[in-house]
């Protein structure tokens, strides 16, 4: 999920790929941004590729 998340695709196109819900994807979003340390999708992808 955080290479979906740092590849740009919205809520909706990763529950989509991964046959979820978009809510369900928005609660393990938050907990991929605790995990790292980060505030927003643009610094997970800083995270990925730093």
């Amino acid at each position: 999920m955080a290479a979906m998340v740092a590849e740009g695709l919205s809520n909706t196109e990763i529950a989509a790929r991964l046959v979820l819900s978009p809510r369900t994807v928005e609660g393990h979003v938050e907990k991929l941004l605790q995990k790292l340390c980060v505030t927003n999708r643009t610094q997970v992808a800083a995270a990925l590729n730093g």
